[in-house]
């Protein structure tokens, strides 16, 4: 006989309770609890708390400069700026991504001209920089969405073709790798989230990496004290801003600087925790025909932010993608349907007068921002109606992973049951 849906009444699957996050301990609470006992509660030069974050980030990504932030949003601004980026130019990016990523660009005085992925993908499509660029376009922001790796071997191929440095955005991916390389070290600049509910945390804050000692200097500028500027703005083009930056006042807080600090020294261990728990699940699953994941390169390693799967109703008795995501739920697993909505068609980005308040609609070169139509990505529409996102834990967790592949075998074998559900009104 076979055991009741939750959905239907019956008792869930999962019993055991998905792990808190972020995992804090003692380290975190001591490292938090020095700064405030210091009475160092804020660093506007370059400072001990945030110089110890940003030299072990340094040593942990292998990159000469790093620089903190308070938000990841800022790193991105202040990497546009780094780059050249500035007041009527264009900088491409993937419209499926998370809005904040967009929206820096307006920051920086630009304007955003978003694209498309890949078919079947979640990066910015390489061919969609070689059909929007125009001689405006200064810049292009690569996302690892989802964890998962853009394509960079295509992407960096393209923009070299037409002389445009590569930002990659790594929000969601902290401590991945491209073909043995981190995310983040591959283009000309890595921005960073350490926002409470990514890979790893500050609570707020940002950071960016970068080889490059000039755009480095220029990164400073936008957000940074005059003591920092000062002290670090040592090329002769950039002296002219020790006196003043842009002041958006972007420096990373101590308390978070500490935190971030204690959690890096996490990192190795919580990924690869995650790694047992995904290759776990994947492993329980695998025979859910329609239940598939992203295929990454050779010699890579994905980052963890909401780890996608494809979802095919065809395979599934035509059962809805959200449907299914329901009824998974409802025996608790930790699973959702998309990640985010179409950017492109949200009222901000469609209303030039709503736009309007907050940033610059159109420049006096003659670049101006132009909404999306409707349909104008297939390919990221054609993601959206697939995906399917898991919480992966940052600690082993067999049990709950168990049961939670018992939850999702559960479902996968009443689908017929699932069609017939009516919700209740």
């Amino acid at each position: 006989m076979r055991e009741q849906l939750a959905l239907l009444g019956g008792q869930p699957a999962v019993t055991t309770s998905y792990p808190a996050y972020p995992l804090i301990d003692a380290e975190e609470v001591c490292a938090a609890t020095r700064v405030v006992m210091s009475r160092s509660l804020s660093e506007v030069g370059r400072g001990p708390y945030v110089g110890e974050l940003e030299d072990a980030l340094a040593a942990y990504f292998g990159v000469p400069y790093v620089l903190s932030s308070s938000s990841g949003t800022a790193a991105i601004h202040s990497a546009l700026f780094a780059v050249g980026v500035k007041p009527g130019d264009e900088v491409l990016t993937a419209n499926h991504n998370w809005i904040s990523a967009i929206m820096a660009i307006f920051h920086a005085g630009a304007v955003p001209v978003l694209c498309d992925v890949s078919d079947g993908g979640f990066s910015l499509d390489p061919d969609e920089i070689r059909r929007k660029v125009t001689p405006n376009t200064k810049a292009v922001i690569a996302t690892h969405l989802w964890g998962l790796p853009a394509d960079m071997d295509g992407i960096l191929a393209v923009a070299k073709e037409f002389g445009l440095p590569v930002i990659e955005d790594v929000s969601h991916a902290h401590g991945g790798k491209y073909h043995g390389q981190f995310f983040g070290t591959i283009g000309d600049i890595g921005c960073f989230s350490l926002q409470g509910s990514k890979a790893m945390v500050a609570g707020e804050g940002g950071f960016l990496i970068t080889n490059n000692e000039r755009y480095y200097q220029r990164a400073i500028i936008p957000g940074s004290h005059t003591c920092r500027l000062g002290r670090e703005m040592i090329l002769d083009e950039l002296t002219p801003f020790n006196a003043a930056g842009g002041m958006w006042t972007y420096r990373m807080h101590p308390v978070a600087a500490a935190i971030a600090t204690a959690q890096l020294a996490k990192l190795p261990g919580m990924n690869a925790a995650r790694q047992a728990n995904f290759n776990r699940l994947a492993a329980r699953i695998a025979d859910i025909p329609f239940i598939t994941w992203p295929e990454i390169p050779a010699d890579s390693v994905r980052g963890w932010y909401g780890t996608p799967a494809f979802y095919c109703s065809e395979k599934a008795n035509g059962i809805s993608r959200d449907r299914f995501v329901r009824a998974c739920q409802a025996e608790g697993a930790g699973l959702q349907g998309e990640g985010y909505c179409d950017w492109s068609q949200i009222p901000l980005l469609h209303d030039m007068a709503l736009l309007s308040q907050l940033v610059t609609v159109k420049h006096a070169n003659g670049v101006e921002f132009t909404p999306a139509t409707a349909g104008a990505f297939p390919h990221n529409e054609a993601i959206r109606q697939q995906m399917l996102l898991f919480s992966i834990p940052a600690v082993e967790s067999p049990q709950l992973i168990d049961q939670v592949a018992d939850a999702l075998h559960k479902v996968a074998d009443q689908l017929d049951a699932v069609q017939e559900y009516q919700p209740a009104g």
